[in-house]
């Protein structure tokens, strides 16, 4: 592969990143990239900085966390849960500290992740009786 070809990948590469990852319109990618020093045209830069470019693009996250405090599919279903039983994150680090002595939800292992949703589960059963029992109490008076 020349080097005309292998710019030609990275070029397609990035452009990639930008539609797919970011969803960035063409004119706020040009304005970014201005702004990081890599100028508004990818055709007018060398290899190695396509190569810098695209890099810095893979290890960039919108929202600013570290990869380690993201939560996989599980995670995000007890972050539902703990949501619609009206807890919060020090809440549920607090239940976490106190049972299993782990401060993040990536610690657990699979039993302990198992006990943390059925906890939650049963936490949302128990208010949506008491939500129905309150309803026909108030509709029976």
């Amino acid at each position: 592969m020349t080097q005309e070809q292998r710019e030609r990948k990275l070029r397609q590469q990035i452009h990639g990143l930008r539609v797919k990852k970011f969803h960035w319109p063409l004119d706020a990618f040009r304005f970014i990239t201005k702004g990081l020093g890599y100028g508004e045209s990818l055709k007018a830069l060398p290899e190695d900085r396509l190569t810098e470019l695209k890099a810095l693009l893979l290890k960039y996250r919108k929202h600013g966390r570290p990869h380690a405090f993201t939560f996989d599919s599980q995670g995000k279903y007890m972050f539902f849960l703990m949501k619609s039983a009206g807890w919060t994150e020090s809440d549920l680090r607090a239940f976490m500290i106190k049972h299993f002595s782990k401060t993040h939800w990536n610690l657990l292992n699979k039993k302990e992740r198992r006990a943390v949703i059925a906890m939650l589960q049963n936490y949302n059963k128990q208010s949506e009786t008491k939500a129905k029992n309150t309803i026909n109490k108030e509709t029976s008076n």
